[in-house]
């Protein structure tokens, strides 16, 4: 433990660059802006009924920081943790410390949660002040309780994927969120029960003050599943944990180079 303390101590700092520092701004500014530019519209075009205010600003949340401001603040820290290394030569002396490679990856991916989580509570903390919801402290909730599962679920799925495409880890990434959080997470078919959107959308019907006719419409009928939020809970916990010790056991296995093709 006093390993893995050290690597995060380590990672955080070397992190506390003015470029990450500002990304994170903006990621956090983001959910704001949005809240800021729904209600200037709802004040010109008219305000939404009162019995669909919750429902709006549910959905509305959600997707602005679970699915924007946490995915997004991941993929910029995991994504090319393993790149990283690569480009700074220092992959060689990480894989010759007894278990270096695992705490340094452990390292990283506490890192990356630590920024994805953090830009997620300041955006719904700053949000939640200008929405006209009947039940804000619900939706403020219900939406740090989402954050909390999406941070740690995102920073493993990029750490893996940095594992496995470790010189276009952000192509990669990028393309894995648009293919298959994205488009297969919203197909209506069972495969869609391997990504981490289906266990927050379903978490999302369980957590967040979402209105009957939206709770019964056929959209969220076949995307979104009926068992208990623990049984969610549990997959997401799995994933997490599952994808981790994946992308420690790849990077143990595979051969990394470090020199670049001048030098080969």
């Amino acid at each position: 433990m006093n390993a893995l303390l050290a690597v995060f101590r380590y990672e955080m700092r070397k992190s506390l660059t003015a470029g990450r520092v500002a990304w994170w701004f903006v990621l956090a500014a983001f959910p704001v802006t949005i809240t800021l530019l729904s209600r200037w519209v709802q004040s010109n075009e008219g305000q939404i009924k009162l019995a669909d205010r919750d429902s709006f600003w549910s959905v509305l949340l959600y997707v602005a920081v679970p699915c924007m401001c946490c995915a997004m603040s991941a993929l910029l820290t995991a994504g090319p943790a393993i790149a990283t290394e690569l480009e700074q030569r220092s992959w060689i002396y990480v894989a010759t410390r007894p278990h270096g490679i695992a705490w340094l990856l452990l390292g990283k991916f506490f890192v990356a949660t630590a920024w994805a989580f953090t830009a997620a509570v300041a955006a719904t903390s700053l949000s939640v002040l200008f929405v006209n919801a009947p039940a804000p402290y619900t939706l403020w909730s219900g939406i740090l309780k989402l954050s909390g599962l999406a941070a740690p679920a995102y920073s493993a799925t990029y750490l893996l994927l940095g594992a496995i495409f470790p010189r276009r880890s952000m192509v990669f990434c990028v393309m894995y969120t648009a293919g298959v959080e994205v488009l297969l997470g919203s197909f209506p078919a069972i495969i869609n029960r391997i990504t981490v959107q289906y266990r927050l959308r379903s978490l999302l019907t369980c957590w967040l003050p979402l209105s009957d006719d939206l709770r019964n419409s056929t959209a969220l009928q076949y995307t979104v599943g009926s068992n208990s939020p623990a049984s969610h809970i549990l997959w997401l916990a799995s994933i997490t944990i599952g994808f981790i010790l994946l992308a420690v056991l790849m990077t143990r296995l595979r051969q990394f180079t470090t020199a670049t093709e001048s030098d080969l």
